[in-house]
């Protein structure tokens, strides 16, 4: 009962965590669509979650007290992210549909690699997952266990992939009534929140730097 409840949480936590258009994914998964590469999105997705699956697991074994013991570590996860962050800004806010799509050009593993690695390079993602079973220790739901954090990051991935599955299906069957020049801009949109984001994180990994 308690993997059982344990895998409903994480699942949820996944799903729902993933339903603001907010971040790189986002962004990937919504200019593939509007470019009509449906599939190439849906893998962008499950790339994602099976990153989002490490860190959601590494949180539960209690990473965040590993980053707490190794401020440097720290540090240096600001200035990646910044760098991250930074070049997807950029790419997106400069993003301009093209006129014809193409769907039938998509490598089947270009997707999946690239949802991946701008995930797994994210260390933002290892403070959300922290905060949400931080919540989980604080309700005192379940009795945690290590064994336990496995089917957490599992349930969480699937959790992921499910919203990003969805929110494909959702845009492909109802793409006529989003103008693609709306959404252009909304993907521009979301490219200056990502560098506003990368410059917070290379703030914090300044005044990292300064303090030691």
């Amino acid at each position: 009962m308690n993997i059982l409840t344990i895998t409903l949480v994480a699942f949820a936590f996944g799903f729902i965590g993933s339903i603001p258009l907010t971040g790189p994914v986002a962004a990937m998964v919504l200019s593939a669509c509007v470019q009509k590469q449906y599939g190439l999105a849906v893998r962008i997705g499950l790339g994602a979650a099976v990153a989002e699956a490490f860190y959601a697991t590494a949180a539960f074994w209690g990473f965040s007290r590993f980053l707490a013991d190794n401020p440097l570590v720290l540090s240096l996860s600001h200035g990646l992210s910044a760098v991250v962050l930074g070049v997807l800004g950029l790419y997106f806010m400069r993003w301009t549909p093209s006129e014809t799509a193409q769907p039938g050009e998509e490598k089947h593993l270009r997707g999946f690699v690239l949802g991946f690695s701008v995930s797994i390079l994210n260390p933002t993602l290892l403070a959300t997952w922290s905060t949400a079973v931080a919540y989980l220790y604080s309700r005192q739901i379940v009795p945690f266990t290590e064994l336990e954090a496995i089917p957490f990051g599992l349930a969480a991935a699937a959790g992921v992939a499910a919203w990003e599955v969805l929110l494909v299906a959702l845009l492909r069957r109802y793409e006529a009534r989003f103008p693609r020049r709306a959404l252009a801009w909304l993907i521009r949109g979301m490219g200056l929140l990502l560098l506003v984001m990368a410059v917070t994180a290379g703030v914090d990994f300044v005044r990292a730097m300064q303090q030691r």
